[in-house]
C-alpha cells in the first residue's frame, strides 16, 4: 500500500499511471504524430519517459483525440492599424461596446454555469454512488473513467464510447454493469424517457455483405436518438458492419453528437491485475486479430477511437438482469 502512494497519479482522474510502453507511444505516433501536443511528449519521453507520466494512457489519449480541431485551426492575422482620421474615436467606442457586452454577458453566462456545473456535479455523484452500491467489488478505475465519460457528455461535440472487456466467467456481471450504467445516464445525463437500445453482434455474423451496412445503418440511426446503445459481442461483428462505427463514433461529424456508445468486448486474456496501459492493448490486439483483414488506414483510426475509455470487469455476481428498458436491434 505505501508503494502506491509514491506511484504517480493522474492529474484528470485520479488513477495511477502506469509507464509508457515503447509498442504504445510508437502507435500514438502513427495515430496523432502530427499533433504539437504529441510532438512534445515523444520528444519529453524519449529524454526521460518518468517525465510524461502525469496523466494516465486513457485520459492522454482522449485528450488528443479531443485536439483534432484545435490542433488544425489556423490563426487570423490580427489587424495591425486602422486607417482614417476618425481612427481614436472608433477605437474607443469599439472598446466601450466589447466592455459593456462582456460585462452583461459574463454575468448572466457565470449564473448559468454555475448553476448546471452545480446540477450536474450533484447529479453525478449520486450516479456514482449508486453504481458503486450496486456492485460492491466494482474497480475505483471504472468508477473514474465512467465519470468522467459523464461528465463529458454535459458539453456537446463528441459522443463518448467505453470499452469493458470481458471473459466467459464473468458475462453476466458485464451485462449487468452497462444495462445499470446506461439506465443512470439516461436518467442523469440525458433525461430522456425513451429506452435504450441493445444490440448483440452474434446476431449479426452471418451479415457479412457490405450491402448489410444500410440495413443496420437504418435500424440504428433513427432510434438512436434515444442517446444510449450498448453493444455485446463486438468480437463477434464482422469488419462489413463494424466499419460503420465510424459514422457514428467520429468525432468530427458523428452522427449524433451527443451520445454514448457502451460495448462489450470478450477476450481469452487474464483480466486480473491487468494495468491502464495493458488493458488497452488487449483490447487493440483481440480487435486486430477479428478485423484483420480490414485494411489499417480504417481499421487502426477506428480501433484508437473504440479505445478511448477501456476498463476490465471481474466478477461479481451471476444474477441475469432484465433487459425491459431496452430496445432490441435484431436483423
Amino acid at each position: 500500500m505505501e508503494v502506491q502512494d509514491t506511484e504517480p497519479k493522474c492529474s484528470l482522474c485520479g488513477a495511477i499511471v502506469d509507464d509508457y510502453c515503447p509498442e504504445f507511444v510508437e502507435q500514438m505516433k502513427t495515430n496523432f504524430g502530427n499533433f504539437k501536443d504529441f510532438q512534445v511528449f515523444y520528444n519529453n519521453f524519449k529524454k526521460d519517459p518518468d517525465s510524461v507520466r502525469d496523466q494516465c494512457i486513457t485520459c492522454q489519449k482522449s485528450k488528443w483525440l479531443n485536439m483534432k480541431y484545435t490542433n488544425n485551426r489556423q490563426v487570423r492575422p490580427p489587424h495591425t492599424q486602422f486607417r482614417g482620421q476618425t481612427a481614436d474615436g472608433l477605437i474607443k467606442k469599439w472598446l466601450a461596446q466589447v466592455v459593456i457586452l462582456s460585462l452583461v454577458f459574463g454575468v448572466i453566462g457565470s449564473q448559468i454555469s454555475n448553476y448546471f456545473n452545480t446540477s450536474n456535479t450533484d447529479n453525478l455523484k449520486f450516479t456514482m454512488r449508486s453504481l458503486k452500491s450496486k456492485f460492491p467489488s466494482l474497480q475505483q478505475s471504472i468508477i473514474n473513467k465512467l465519470g468522467g465519460a459523464l461528465l463529458r457528455l454535459e458539453k456537446p461535440g463528441e459522443p463518448i464510447v467505453f470499452m469493458l472487456l470481458h471473459d466467459d466467467t464473468n458475462k453476466k456481471t458485464t451485462d449487468c454493469l452497462v444495462s445499470h450504467a446506461s439506465n443512470l445516464a439516461k436518467k442523469y445525463i440525458f433525461t430522456n424517457p425513451q429506452k435504450s437500445l441493445w444490440m448483440n453482434g452474434s446476431e449479426w455474423t452471418s451479415y457479412s455483405d457490405f450491402d448489410h451496412e444500410d440495413l443496420l445503418y437504418k435500424k440504428l440511426t433513427t432510434p438512436l436518438e434515444n442517446n444510449v446503445l450498448v453493444l455485446e459481442n463486438l468480437q463477434d461483428l464482422p469488419w462489413s458492419l463494424a466499419k460503420m462505427l465510424h459514422h457514428l463514433c467520429d468525432t468530427e461529424n458523428p452522427t449524433f453528437a451527443k451520445a454514448m456508445y457502451m460495448l462489450e468486448l470478450r477476450v481469452k486474456d487474464d483480466l486480473q491485475q491487468l494495468s491502464e496501459r495493458e488493458k488497452i492493448l488487449v483490447a487493440e490486439r483481440a480487435m486486430n486479430m477479428i478485423w484483420q483483414d480490414a485494411p489499417d488506414e480504417f481499421r487502426v483510426p477506428l480501433i484508437a477511437r473504440l479505445t478511448s475509455y477501456v476498463d476490465a470487469v471481474l466478477w461479481e455476481s451471476d444474477q441475469p438482469c432484465h433487459r425491459e428498458s431496452f430496445i432490441s436491434i435484431s436483423p
